[in-house]
């Protein structure tokens, strides 16, 4: 019992650490607007962090398979991109790297690829 209270615990720490690290991460690329590709390569290694985490806490495909493997990976993109410029013209400048076509598109990419290689992984480790 005491062991399982010191096990969340400490699981509660490592995710606040962790946390506090990506927020800090995410400000400081957010707050210089020459840090392009630094927050294009955030966007992206975030992504694939949480989509692999989705495939993690999910390991089912939560629609039906699309007739061409890996579509998710074009599709998301286009469409983050096209939400997340149109969300930063709406705030009129007032936005950060990730309200832009391009920073949209790197989340894009990262979630998808994230999930997918996840969901591959997954279907790897249960055949064995």
């Amino acid at each position: 019992m005491i062991l399982t209270g010191l096990a969340w615990l400490v699981g509660y720490l490592l995710a606040a650490i962790a946390g506090e690290f990506v927020f800090e991460i995410t400000g400081a690329v957010n707050t210089e607007r020459e840090a392009t590709p630094a927050a294009v390569v955030w966007f992206v290694v975030l992504g694939l962090a949480v989509g692999g985490a989705s495939a993690a806490a999910v390991s089912y495909k939560l629609l039906p398979p699309a007739p061409v493997p890996g579509l998710s990976l074009v599709v998301l993109p286009v469409l983050m991109s096209l939400f997340l410029w149109w969300f930063g013209k709406e705030r009129k400048g007032n936005s950060s790297h990730l309200a832009t076509w391009y920073g949209g598109a790197a989340l894009g990419i990262g979630l998808a690829a994230g999930r997918f290689v996840g969901l591959v992984f997954v279907a790897s480790v249960r055949a064995g």
